[in-house]
């Protein structure tokens, strides 16, 4: 399997209203929009992240499909000026079978839980448009099935920085785990997952831009270890019914990739509802 793949986008964690949630007016949901591109926002959110990837590479006969669902729910609490958000991200992956005894011919598909990551930041108040953010972050051996995970519980560093303004959101989160525990059986790992966004905001609560995610496996062959995407969508933040919802499309297409098997498209669909946080300052 593609033991990198997709480990969700960065959910926003700046106080925002308890009205917010109640009112109709384009330039809440414009402000809510802004909001939800602040990774260290204190805005309380669930958001559904589908990737359907075209995966490709010398080791298969043709272009095979795979899809990761991203549950991630996110609940940040103030902690005296600075805010403090864990992020967990629960994959429901349906992934290519790549037996050793059928290549280059994929045998099926299969479906189930797949290694949840758990992401901590802390960071201080916005200060001159920038956010900046730190903490741990880390990689659980919770697959149902062999296929589905790395077998390794993982550990590391986790930084953001991010520019904002009144009209773009400039910014990363990088992540990089080494194992340290689990099954004797599977080599140690050590990976790194950089998630990049450059958003342009637009009037009416509209934005057009990027969220791809860069992907290292450094114990890889020369040839295998990078993914590099980039990528065109556009999202809104609109109310589905009273509940203020985010809502992006996008698809990405990786410049550089694993020579024997890896990402070559992707196509994300995000659905972000919001909640008011009744914790904020």
């Amino acid at each position: 399997m593609n033991c990198l793949r997709s480990l969700g986008s960065l959910v926003p964690l700046v106080a925002l209203p308890l009205s917010v949630a109640g009112q109709g007016q384009e330039q809440d949901l414009a402000e809510l929009n802004k909001q939800l591109n602040n990774p260290l926002a204190s805005i309380w959110s669930i958001q559904f992240q589908n990737n359907t990837s075209l995966m490709s590479g010398d080791i298969i006969a043709s272009t095979e499909v795979q899809n990761v669902l991203n549950f991630q729910p996110v609940l940040p609490v103030p902690m005296g000026s600075w805010t403090l958000i864990s992020r967990p991200v629960f994959p429901i992956a349906t992934l290519p079978n790549l037996d050793a005894a059928t290549l280059p011919d994929v045998d099926g598909h299969t479906t189930g839980l797949g290694d949840i990551a758990l992401v901590t930041l802390a960071g201080p108040p916005l200060s001159g448009g920038w956010v900046f953010g730190f903490g741990p972050t880390f990689l659980l051996p919770t697959a149902t099935d062999d296929r589905l995970g790395q077998h390794k519980w993982q550990a590391g560093p986790a930084v953001v920085g991010v520019k904002l303004s009144q009209q773009w959101v400039i910014g990363g989160l990088l992540q990089q785990w080494w194992s340290f525990a689990g099954s004797d059986a599977y080599a140690a790992t050590s990976q790194m997952n950089l998630q990049y966004f450059i958003q342009r905001l637009l009037p009416n609560a509209w934005q057009i831009g990027m969220t791809p995610n860069i992907t290292v496996n450094w114990k890889a062959d020369e040839g295998n270890k990078l993914t590099l995407p980039v990528g065109l969508g556009v999202g809104k933040t609109t109310r589905l019914g009273k509940l203020p919802t985010k809502l992006l499309l996008e698809a990405q297409y990786a410049l550089v990739r694993p020579d024997n098997y890896g990402q070559e498209w992707n196509f994300r669909f995000v659905i972000t509802p919001v909640f008011p946080n009744p914790l904020s300052r």
